[in-house]
């Protein structure tokens, strides 16, 4: 499989190379030049697999021609070592909860699948010119994205990973899942802004001299191999409600809509064979999505409205191009209308969805997952089933949850375990000369 730019503007490249490059040179998203169909076979029999099973089969799909059976199961094996469970919450309503990773999120499924196909590919040889005997990893992040790339590169062999985190802006318990890592994990606190450390990164992947002694790629959601990963849990997580509710039933899914990689992904399964029938876009203040489906016009761009659902706070996200492309609506709005809807849900939406879940059923939602309650409630059509995507542990937004519900949340044993670890940042000046001293191994 070839992946093209959704600029449209260069040559296809192999998947090696989109992995490596992460953006194409005409400044697009790598996408599949063609998404392949699953035979109707696998889906006449999915509601009786495994999770690692049916990854296996679509991994293949998507992969099979760049490594072997062999390699992909090994790939998917060691990294989906977790659970995902997929629980009836109410009537006609269940939860996929993609929180049972190393770091609780689910960015531990795309990060984890990254790690281990980049080292394999490496391993292998499919990387053509590398520079040096180790790829270098680096990535700007404000906590989450940090974390899983951290935990999914560590101990891999020959690959090094930065992580630049600005000073001040993540919780404790949430840095501490990349600074007590140490081994092949380098994070590095900038005195500075999130920005200082997209610039710090920037600089670094356009400096001529040090991208001729090492290759650098970067472990952000546009990096393609991040982010069709994402599919597995859809195919997985449909699979569940059919095998429970029956093979007829018709199953909406409701997605907390930030940078779009999950909606991306949810609509890629779609295309390649899996049947939803309805797919909500649950964004909070940041209503990118719910404004261009309702007024056809795009927004211009802004800085992002904080929120409770704070990996939400996106104003301009990235995958929209992504999302055209899968949707076959390079313009306009009529085949995006027709391939999902979006909803909106405010800070008092986000309390509300919260507090109304843990008080009819039991069931504690993060303020991301109630983002795609509080859509199911308003917009689940009669008879369906409705499908929440619980991309967060509620310990993972700890503060926000304490003062949401007025309850002392307790901290699972991961995060606990995290926050006991040796402290390993190393505290550095927001100057690319600072920063280039890290990675040429002068600091």
């Amino acid at each position: 499989m070839r992946y093209l730019s959704t600029n449209n503007k260069t040559q296809p490249v192999t998947l090696a190379q989109a992995i490596l490059h992460g953006r194409a040179a005409d400044g697009g998203l790598f996408w599949p030049e063609q998404l392949p169909q699953i035979p109707q076979a696998f889906f006449n029999n999915i509601s009786g697999m495994t999770f690692t099973e049916i990854a296996y089969v679509v991994c293949n799909m998507l992969f099979g021609d760049v490594l072997s059976s062999s390699e992909l199961k090994n790939i998917i094996e060691r990294s989906f070592n977790f659970p995902l469970p997929v629980r009836k919450v109410g009537d006609r309503l269940y939860s996929a909860e993609l929180f049972h990773g190393p770091t609780l999120a689910f960015k531990d499924f795309g990060a984890r699948f990254m790690a281990r196909m980049i080292s394999s590919l490496h391993t292998s040889g499919k990387f053509s010119g590398v520079r040096g005997d180790k790829l270098h990893v680096l990535i700007a992040t404000t906590g989450n994205t940090g974390s899983a790339v951290a935990n999914g590169f560590r101990h891999i062999p020959g690959v090094e990973v930065y992580i630049l985190f600005p000073r001040g802006t993540a919780d404790r318990q949430l840095e501490t899942q990349f600074t007590t890592l140490g081994d092949n994990i380098h994070a590095l606190e900038v005195q500075g802004s999130i920005d200082d450390c997209h610039a710090l990164v920037a600089q670094a992947f356009a400096d001529k001299e040090l991208a001729a002694e090492m290759t650098m790629t970067s472990a952000n959601s546009v990096n393609i191999v991040r982010l069709l990963p994402q599919m597995f849990c859809y195919f997985y997580a449909v699979s569940e409600i059919l095998r429970l509710e029956g093979e007829h039933t018709p199953v909406t899914v409701a997605i907390p809509a930030g940078n779009l990689g999950n909606l991306t992904a949810a609509l890629a399964a779609r295309q390649m064979g899996l049947k939803m029938d309805g797919i909500i876009a649950a964004e909070n203040a940041n209503d990118y999505l719910t404004r261009l489906l309702a007024t056809g016009a795009e927004r211009l761009p802004h800085r992002p409205i904080p929120t409770l659902a704070c990996a939400c706070d996106k104003s301009m996200p990235t995958n929209m191009a992504r999302i055209r492309q899968v949707c076959r609506c390079p313009k306009g709005v009529a085949g995006l209308r027709e391939a999902f809807s979006a909803v909106s849900i405010d800070d008092a939406g986000i309390i509300e969805g919260v507090n109304h879940c843990l008080d009819k059923y039991g069931y504690v939602i993060d303020p991301h997952t109630a983002l795609a309650y509080q859509a199911l409630r308003s917009g689940l059509p009669e008879g369906h089933v409705g499908l929440m995507m619980a991309t967060g542990h509620p310990a993972k937004s700890l503060t926000a949850m304490n003062a949401i519900t007025g309850r002392a949340m307790e901290l699972p044993l991961q995060l606990t375990n995290f926050m006991t670890g040796k402290d390993q940042r190393l505290r550095i000046r927001p100057t690319y000369d600072d920063f280039r001293k890290v990675l040429v191994g002068k600091i």
